[in-house]
């Protein structure tokens, strides 16, 4: 039990994972997701890339929004 006590009253800094760590762990997750679908799903390379690709462009442009349900709700709403 006392180590548990000590495990919590380190600080946050000591506890955190270094930044290359975090790159390595991020990349070799997202290799075994990809390696699980190409095994699992019939997608094509293609597809996979595109999906990639519209994944990238919405981390890269934070701006870009899911209006799909919001659009449907204001012409469900214009029907009534």
């Amino acid at each position: 039990m006392r180590n548990e006590k000590k495990e919590s009253n380190d600080s946050a800094e000591e506890r955190e994972i270094p930044y290359h760590e975090q790159v390595d762990a991020f990349s070799i997750d997202l290799d075994n997701l990809i390696t699980r679908y190409q095994n699992e799903f019939d997608l094509t390379l293609e597809t996979m890339i595109g999906c990639l690709e519209v994944t990238k462009t919405t981390l890269c442009d934070p701006m870009i929004m899911n209006l799909g349900c919001e659009m449907l709700d204001d012409a469900e709403e214009e029907e009534i």
